[in-house]
């Protein structure tokens, strides 16, 4: 196996090597799990951006990834998806969007929405027209908005759109929280989801989790999350927009290039075995391949401890070799496991038509 895969190997170091921060946490927290990307605003070696699709068209995510030069990435808008009657059969939003500098919807006021947005030097900050920093619509260089706002500076702003009549049914029920919030001196965003919990008891958990300002996102079947290529929760539908994380000095074309090469050679290797020889190969290769990720992932976290008892622990990979090694292993399993599946549906029709030969041989003598 390991001749097999000298190529494979060789791949790794053909890249130069910088460094740089991309965390993932997983915590539990009062019994409820949070798993959740956290950007450093201050790292030098990777960037924080909102893509939109401004025409409206909901797209996979994975698409977009790879058409990008994306690592990590999360759903955040609401929006009526065009697989509802009540919308028309179209996407549609009314919250505002902010793409370096420029405001995607023109509504006059942002009215019960509030913006998650960050500054030039990616400050993050909130906003609202004539409620919250009402004059620092113009420092928005990205940002959008949601609702309901969830904290502002440490106190839950929850019970404010109970009054307003502005908490529906699926606000009310107990399912996966997903959310953005920033930490004191908006040093850290931290965003993703919280394990099934009611929205009202959300703001308080926050608090626990270093938050001191947060919005709710949207949830349900638009929920995803990618990281480092691979999709950690998978949506059940085409979405809109993501909050999107860049690594700078990282080519992920060329990665994606060399993941082909490499499928292309070990598919050649098992082009003449029996279906069952080929499944067990795949199969030992990308166990083999996840070994190597949770490997590195091991060395590069560290427990989270509260009150002497571990809670949790943080994904910190700082060597950029080792990104690039991560994101190869994790997009060429995608790659293997699609040659899986294609395999054995091509076993299946080559039996169907040998089958069907058979058949036809038998009437005709």
């Amino acid at each position: 196996m390991f001749k097999k895969l000298l190529i494979f190997t060789l791949f790794f170091f053909l890249f130069e090597q910088n460094t740089f921060a991309n965390n993932f946490i997983e915590k539990t927290i009062d019994w409820y799990k949070f798993r959740v990307i956290k950007y450093d605003t201050q790292s030098l070696d990777y960037i924080f951006k909102i893509w939109i699709n401004q025409d409206y068209a909901a797209t996979d995510l994975r698409e977009l990834m790879e058409a990008n030069n994306w690592v990590s990435a999360v759903n955040w808008v609401f929006f009526c998806p065009d697989s509802y009657a009540e919308c028309g059969w179209k996407n549609f939003t009314k919250n505002e969007r902010y793409v370096e500098w420029t405001k995607i919807w023109p509504e006059a006021s942002t009215w019960n929405r509030v913006v998650f947005a960050v500054d030039k030097e990616d400050k993050a900050f909130l906003f609202q027209t004539d409620k919250i920093n009402r004059l620092d619509e113009d420092k928005i260089h990205y940002g959008f908005a949601n609702f309901p706002l969830l904290l502002q500076d440490w106190v839950s702003k929850f019970q404010e759109y109970v009054d307003l009549w502005l908490v529906d049914n699926k606000m009310k029920a107990k399912i996966q929280r997903n959310f953005i919030c920033s930490d004191r001196y908006s040093r850290n965003i931290f965003t993703w989801y919280v394990s099934a919990i009611e929205l009202e008891k959300l703001p308080d958990l926050l608090l626990k989790f270093w938050c001191v300002n947060a919005l709710n996102l949207d949830a349900g079947w638009s929920s995803a999350l990618i990281y480092n290529a691979r999709y950690l929760i998978w949506p059940a539908r085409d979405i809109m927009d993501w909050v999107i994380i860049e690594r700078k000095w990282l080519d992920t074309a060329k990665i994606r290039e060399n993941a082909v090469k490499i499928k292309d050679y070990l598919n050649k290797k098992i082009i003449d075995k029996t279906i069952e020889e080929k499944v067990l190969y795949l199969d030992n290769m990308m166990s083999w391949l996840s070994k190597i990720r949770t490997n590195i992932y091991e060395k590069n976290s560290h427990d989270i401890y509260e009150n002497w008892v571990v809670v949790g622990y943080e994904i910190n990979v700082k060597d950029l070799k080792k990104v690039q090694t991560t994101y190869l292993i994790n997009y060429l399993n995608k790659l293997l496991s699609e040659l899986k599946t294609q395999s054995i549906a091509d076993d299946k029709k080559r039996v169907e038509e040998e089958n069907n030969r058979k058949n036809i041989e038998e009437l005709l003598f």
